[in-house]
């Protein structure tokens, strides 16, 4: 593999391209290696985006908010969904492109026990949503906006249910990553 000396300036999807082949399935080691680093590096950052986004979320949502948090908390939101979103394709390009392999995976009930719990935690996600959605529009129209306090309560209970399962989430990857389930 050469690297040129403007290798910095490339697009990093290209970089990303350059240590892993996923055209043809053809690897070597170091390939393989730096493919699997590159895709667990993002997968971390993500966790870690969509649980600051979800703690910030917790923290605007509260009875009183004005529509200023109203929006704000509806634009933290998109960011939310668009973390999980990438979440979920960077996981399933580990799955598939990453060193353990799919048999490691897809074979395993603790994977799919994962997948169960990030697919609740983003049923729990769509109540709030509507409700974001619903309150940024109001917010939009209405100068002295605020939220009923009843949809308050009724989205911070939706909010910690998602966190009380995303805390599952690492424990079960913790399960997988020491062979539970195979």
């Amino acid at each position: 593999m050469t690297i040129s000396p403007h290798h910095w300036r490339q697009p990093m999807l290209k970089r990303f391209a350059m240590y892993a082949d996923f055209s043809c399935g053809a690897y070597t080691v170091g390939d393989l290696d730096m493919a699997d680093l590159v895709l667990a590096v993002l997968h971390f950052i993500l966790i870690f985006a969509l649980v600051g986004i979800l703690g910030a979320e917790a923290g605007l949502v509260h009875e009183g908010m004005d529509r200023t948090q109203a929006n704000r908390v509806a634009v933290l939101d998109r960011g939310y969904g668009a973390a999980a979103g990438l979440l979920l394709v960077i996981g399933f390009l580990r799955v598939f492109y990453g060193a353990k392999g799919a048999d490691f995976y897809l074979h395993n009930p603790v994977f799919w026990a994962k997948i169960a719990a990030f697919a609740l935690v983003g049923a729990l996600s769509i109540p709030p949503t509507i409700r974001f959605i619903a309150w940024q529009r109001r917010a939009r129209k209405e100068l002295g906006f605020q939220p009923v306090a009843a949809d308050v309560r009724a989205v911070r209970r939706m909010i910690t249910a998602q966190a009380a399962i995303l805390l599952v989430i690492p424990l079960l990857a913790g399960m997988m990553a020491r062979g539970y389930g195979l």
